[in-house]
């Protein structure tokens, strides 16, 4: 949406009527202390569960949406965004990732439609506002009546509850069935061994107490800042710049490139969460990268080109491959910015984790927000030097710290990390079981009807990971 504001006529927007792209940081601000180590997200999701920080992000994004819509000042647009940020970075890490990229649809084309009909009215803003609040409307019911997480029902010692949910969602609700019993056991022993290395309640000194720990840290922290600072900060929030730079300058035509940049998003996100089961995640983070290198280098260059000949062809040649660019972000980087960090964290940290990785998130945009303006203004396309070293970098990263954790479920890539059998996915004879040996166990299990699917084992199995 901030995107698609800048390609808003000031005549159009006399709230905020910016003398400067800069402005344009004040409004799009977020707020980066709800989501700090301070705060008490990950408290809340200890003692609540994962349903009540959702819907209580949920409902803030409405209420925000709201008080956007119905700014008559700049501070009170301010303090909209503030509240939209805030609560959006409280539920996104329990959210799902491709929900953004719808949300990034509806934003852009009903700003290009407003743009379109009520050219000189506030509407043409308000209403995009507004429909900030349609996609968090749609889900705060089915959240409301979604299972808690067994994990979390273990934790608090509801065993039974967490045996409830998993049969009703792996087993038709059989409680003795032998996937269930597994699963079950698996995540008991999990927590208990957790607690047990932690001494108790878990702090933040515990991300550093571990070789495995620290390892996990490491990749939460370049996930979060790489998720921003790879270069999308550029194409996401200043695209209106960018292309006037490369002599698209009129609204309408601004607003096309963008809302066609969301669908042209939403479809290599979807491309991109179909390829992380089959090409595993690993190789897709390497990938994305090195596709996102090859395609900003082209721009770049292009860009170059463009500020000495002027040349309408190369101006279109740098959108072309500005969406191949964002294409190749969306199949790793949309899909497992959230995912991944989640996978590799054990359940003890998982809700500090996710705190850490949105306080992380908040500060690399903040750095967008305050800098990109500045630079883009200075050193134009220069600029875009510096995200290449990033991309580099990251690739680095990527090459020699993510471990692949296809296949695996929660506890076993716990292994990966800690580099021995730390009881979380041991039975009670204390016997290490692979995703293939639970497999074959299922299938050759007396008590498992003989008219269960091949895949069947394959299926419920991916379920918990």
């Amino acid at each position: 949406m901030s995107s698609s504001f800048n390609g808003v006529p000031n005549n159009s927007n006399p709230v905020f009527p910016p003398s400067s792209r800069l402005e344009h940081a004040w409004y799009d601000q977020r707020c980066t202390v709800p989501s700090g180590p301070d705060c008490s997200l990950d408290r809340i999701q200890h003692r609540f569960g994962r349903k009540i920080p959702l819907t209580l992000s949920l409902i803030g994004i409405i209420v925000g949406a709201v008080i956007q819509c119905t700014s008559r000042s700049l501070g009170q647009f301010i303090a909209s965004r503030v509240i939209v940020g805030m609560f959006g970075q409280i539920g996104l890490p329990v959210g799902s990732a491709l929900l953004v990229e719808i949300a990034h649809i509806i934003a852009s084309w009903t700003t290009y439609g407003t743009l379109m009909h009520f050219p000189t009215s506030s509407w043409c803003w308000r209403l995009p506002s507004l429909l900030q609040a349609l996609v968090p409307a749609l889900i705060v019911v089915p959240t409301l009546i979604m299972p808690e997480s067994p994990r979390w029902l273990v934790s608090k010692d509801r065993v039974a509850d967490a045996q409830r949910v998993l049969a009703n969602q792996h087993a038709n609700g059989d409680l003795n069935d032998p996937l269930v019993v597994h699963e079950l056991q698996e995540i008991e022993a999990a927590i208990a061994e957790e607690r047990s290395i932690g001494g108790g309640s878990p702090g933040w000194g515990d991300f550093f107490r571990t070789k495995g720990n620290r390892w996990r840290l490491l990749i939460l922290i370049h996930v979060a800042v790489g998720a921003q600072w790879n270069g999308v900060g550029i194409v996401s929030y200043y695209l209106v710049p960018v292309l006037a730079s490369v002599g698209i300058t009129t609204s309408a035509d601004q607003l096309l490139v963008t809302g066609g940049m969301a669908i042209s998003n939403l479809f290599f996100a979807f491309a991109g969460a179909f390829m992380v089961e089959r090409m595993g995640r690993r190789k897709l983070w390497m990938l994305s990268t090195g596709l996102m290198l090859v395609t900003f280098t082209i721009v770049t260059a292009l860009s170059g080109v463009f500020t000495k000949t002027q040349s309408p062809a190369v101006g279109g040649a740098v959108v072309a491959f500005l969406y191949l660019y964002y294409g190749a972000y969306d199949i790793a980087w949309t899909p497992l910015t959230i995912a991944y960090p989640v996978e590799v964290l054990p359940f003890s940290l998982r809700a500090k984790g996710m705190s850490l990785w949105s306080f992380f998130v908040a500060a690399a945009l903040c750095v967008n927000n305050w800098v990109n303006p500045i630079a883009l203004a200075r050193i134009g396309f220069w600029y875009y030097i510096v995200f290449l070293v990033v991309l580099v970098y990251l690739l680095f990263i990527e090459y020699f710290f993510f471990p692949e954790t296809k296949g695996l479920t929660l506890e076993e890539v716990a292994i990966r990390f800690d580099g021995h059998d730390d009881g979380a996915v041991t039975q009670a004879n204390g016997s290490f079981h692979s995703r293939e040996d639970q497999k074959v166990e299922l299938e050759h299990d007396e008590t498992v009807p003989n008219n269960l699917p091949k895949s069947a084992a394959d299926c419920v199995l991916a379920k918990v990971s």
